[in-house]
């Protein structure tokens, strides 16, 4: 009991350092993508409440005059996509939960490219998703395609932020659980945007820090899962006698 006890209490101690990482990772992410990677830039204040204050250099652009909505059909020959919040737009062969993929009317289907975003529906976890490859979804999505201001890996970034979670919980219709995004709210609100160059910087800032925080996540999980086994293990000996447990 002592030896399952202490087993418990290690774990944990692992899945809050595990969260705390978790949140270091998403608070990075939101303050590089709106604040820049120069602490000492001069600020300026955007006007916009969920932005706030924002490098001097930086524009404030409508999010209708950065994206166009693509809506192209007719191609069935594509893979059929998937929008996930886990891990963006992927084909729905790769997705871990996947649902029968129906052959037929892919005709009707909108052609998705890489690069291009899907409005997946559900606000809390983001819900604007980055395609990775290129193939065919549900027409029931809108499938935004950014202009070429834009780096879509930043933009990937801030719409995975929580300032700008904030704003898209304001851009819904239905209610609880069934919110879903109005693109035609959102599309009226504005983004920052840095120059070309600092958003590509931003870019691989994110993803040199991004790996580090996910390789000590990794380990934490690995050490968590082997902790749980070992305790069941324990259990289980304990239970079928073979582990001979002293009385007092």
């Amino acid at each position: 009991k002592d030896k399952t006890l202490k087993i418990e209490q290690y774990v944990s101690a692992r899945e809050r350092e595990r969260e705390l990482l978790d949140s270091l990772k998403q608070s990075e992410i939101a303050n590089v993508v709106t604040k820049g990677l120069n602490p000492n830039v001069r600020m300026k204040d955007s006007g916009i409440p969920w932005i706030g204050m924002i490098p001097e250099h930086w524009e404030i652009r409508k999010i209708k005059f950065l994206f166009k909505e693509r809506s192209e059909k007719g191609f069935p020959n594509e893979p059929v996509l998937c929008a996930t919040q886990k891990y963006g737009v992927i084909p729905q062969s790769m997705y871990e939960n996947r649902v029968v993929v129906v052959n037929k009317g892919l005709d009707g289907l909108k052609l998705v490219k890489k690069g291009d975003f899907v409005i997946s529906l559900r606000s809390f976890q983001g819900g604007i998703e980055y395609a990775h490859y290129q193939g065919i979804i549900s027409a029931a999505y809108t499938v935004l395609m950014p202009s070429k201001e834009i780096n879509p890996l930043y933009v990937k970034y801030l719409f995975k932020s929580h300032p700008f979670i904030g704003l898209l919980k304001t851009c819904v219709t239905g209610i609880r659980e069934g919110q879903n995004i109005n693109y035609d709210m959102l599309r009226n609100n504005s983004i920052m945007l840095p120059p070309a160059s600092e958003q590509q910087a931003i870019v691989d800032y994110i993803e040199a820090k991004l790996s580090k925080i996910d390789s000590c996540m990794a380990d934490l999980q690995a050490e968590i899962d082997y902790l749980k086994e070992f305790k069941q293990r324990l259990i289980s000996d304990v239970v079928t006698g073979q582990i001979c447990v002293a009385k007092p």
